[in-house]
C-alpha cells in the first residue's frame, strides 16, 4: 500500500451513486440520509460532467465519455448545487468520492482543438487503445503540460468542492509515474483516499484501495457456468498470497456489471450478501442493491430509479447486517480462513479471527438444506463453542471433535459469532 495509506480502510462502505439516474443533485441530497442510514459512510459520484456527442452511445452518452473536465452537467444542477450536496453529506458524516477518468476524454473532448498534441495519434488522427470504446479518444501522456493540467483539474475539485477521495477509472491504463505524482500533490492540500479500478497488485505503491476484479471475474465465470463454486472460494487464499496487508474493494455489482439479483434466486441473495459482509476489504453497493433490484441500470440512455419496485425487507435486512458488522471488530479486521467443507461446490465457509473473537460463516449457496461437516483443523479440537447465531438470534452452542469436525445443519446460512478462551 500507499506509505500514507490510512489504516482504517476496512471500515468503509462505500455507497455509489449514478446522479443521472437520480434527476440530479437535488433528489440525490433527498435521499442521503436513508443512504446513511444504511450503514454507509461514503459516496462515491460516477461522472458528473458534459458527456461527449461525437459517436455518442445512446441518445445520452456514457459518463464516462466526458466533454469537459472542469464543468458540471448542467441537467444535474449548477455548482452551488453540488457545493451544497458535498456539506450536507459532510454534515452527516459521509465522506464524499468523485470518478476520475484520466486514460481518455469524449471525441469531441474541449481539449482536442486546444492540445491536439495531448492524445494518442495513429495515421487517422486521434485514437484509443481499446477499440471498442467508439466514444473516446486516448490520452498520451508523454506530454508534460498533459499530466500538469490533470494534476490541476484534481486540485481545482479539491478545492472547490472538498472532495476526500477518488475513484480513477481503469488506472491500470494511465502509467504509474502519473499516480504518484497526483498523489503527491494533491496530499499537500488534504489527505484523501484513493481507489483505483484495477486489480493489478503494483498499483498499491499510489492508490489506497483496488477492486476485487481478480476474484469477481471468477465469481462471473460460476454464474455463467464456466468455473465452479469452489474454484472461488479458493482465490480468496491465492489473494492473501498476493495482497496480504493491501485492502480489496468488495462488490457483488457495480455499474459494469449485471446487478446480483440477476444471477442469483432470490431465496440466496441474502446468504450470497452475508458472504460479501464477512469478506476482508472495503465494501462497494451499488444504487438499488439494497433493494434486490434485478435490473441493470442503463448509462446510455434517459433512466429513472424506481426504488418503489424495491424490498423493503431486504433493504432492512442489509441495514441490520451493516451495523453488526460496524459493531464487530472482527467482521472488519479479523484474518480471513477459507474453512474446508464437505460440499465444497455450494457451500463456501469462511472463519473470521481475531485475538480471543471468531465469526463464522457457512452459505448454503448452491444446495437444498444439508448437512455440513466443516474441518477446522489444528486451530480448534475437542472444544465447545458457545456462539450467538445472528440469524436466528439465539444461542447456538457446537462442537468441535479431537480431529477438527464439527457438523451443522445449514438451510441457507449460518452466521455465528463467540468470545472463546483458547485458539
Amino acid at each position: 500500500m500507499a506509505l500514507n495509506t490510512p489504516k482504517n480502510l476496512e471500515d468503509m462502505v462505500i455507497y455509489e451513486i449514478f446522479a443521472r439516474a437520480y434527476g440530479g443533485f437535488e433528489a440525490v441530497e433527498r435521499d442521503l440520509e436513508r443512504i446513511k442510514n444504511l450503514g454507509v459512510n461514503t459516496i462515491w459520484f460516477m461522472p458528473i460532467h458534459p458527456t461527449g456527442k461525437v459517436n455518442r452511445k445512446g441518445t445520452l452518452g456514457s459518463p464516462y465519455a466526458i466533454r469537459d473536465y472542469r464543468t458540471i452537467d448542467p441537467q444535474l444542477g449548477t455548482n452551488d448545487a453540488f457545493k451544497h450536496l458535498v456539506s450536507s453529506a459532510h454534515s452527516m458524516g459521509l465522506n464524499v468520492m468523485m470518478d476520475v477518468v484520466f486514460n481518455h476524454m469524449a471525441a469531441d473532448s474541449v481539449l482536442i482543438e486546444k492540445h491536439p498534441d495531448w492524445f494518442l495519434h495513429d495515421q487517422n488522427g486521434p485514437t484509443r487503445k481499446v477499440k471498442d470504446w467508439t466514444d473516446i479518444v486516448d490520452f498520451d501522456f508523454s506530454n508534460f503540460e498533459l499530466m500538469e493540467y490533470l494534476v490541476d483539474t484534481l486540485k481545482f475539485w479539491v478545492k472547490t468542492f472538498d472532495i476526500d477521495g477518488f475513484r480513477c477509472d481503469v488506472a491500470g491504463l494511465v502509467p504509474i509515474t502519473f499516480w504518484h505524482r497526483a498523489r503527491a500533490e494533491v496530499s499537500e492540500l488534504k489527505r484523501i483516499i484513493w481507489l483505483s479500478e484495477s486489480r493489478e497488485p503494483y498499483l498499491y505503491q499510489a492508490f489506497d484501495l483496488t477492486y476485487d476484479y481478480d476474484g469477481y471475474d471468477i465469481l462471473k465465470s460460476h454464474f455463467c457456468g464456466k468455473a465452479s463454486l469452489n474454484e472461488y472460494a479458493r482465490h480468496f487464499e491465492y489473494q492473501k498470497q498476493i495482497f496480504d496487508g493491501n485492502v480489496k474493494l468488495r462488490f457483488l455489482e457495480n455499474h459494469d456489471q449485471e446487478r446480483i439479483a440477476h444471477y442469483v434466486p432470490k431465496d440466496k441473495l441474502r446468504a450470497w450478501t452475508n458472504l460479501l459482509l464477512v469478506q476482508k476489504g472495503a465494501l462497494l453497493f451499488y444504487n438499488g442493491q439494497e433493494f434486490a433490484l434485478d435490473e441493470k441500470p442503463d448509462i446510455f440512455n434517459e433512466y429513472r430509479f424506481d426504488f418503489s419496485k424495491g424490498d423493503l425487507n431486504f433493504e432492512s435486512f442489509l441495514k441490520e447486517l451493516l451495523n453488526l458488522r460496524k459493531q464487530t471488530e472482527v467482521i472488519r479486521y479479523g484474518q480471513m480462513h477459507m474453512i474446508r467443507n464437505n460440499a465444497p461446490n455450494e457451500v463456501i465457509s469462511v472463519l473470521r479471527k481475531n485475538d480471543n473473537a471468531v465469526l463464522l460463516y457457512i452459505g448454503n449457496l448452491e444446495g437444498k438444506p444439508q448437512k455440513i461437516t466443516l474441518e477446522f483443523g489444528q486451530d480448534f479440537s475437542d472444544v465447545y463453542i458457545h456462539a450467538f447465531d445472528h440469524v436466528k438470534r439465539e444461542p447456538h452452542t457446537f462442537y468441535i471433535d479431537k480431529n477438527g469436525k464439527s457438523t451443522f445443519e445449514v438451510d441457507d446460512y449460518l452466521l455465528l459469532s463467540s468470545v472463546i478462551k483458547n485458539g
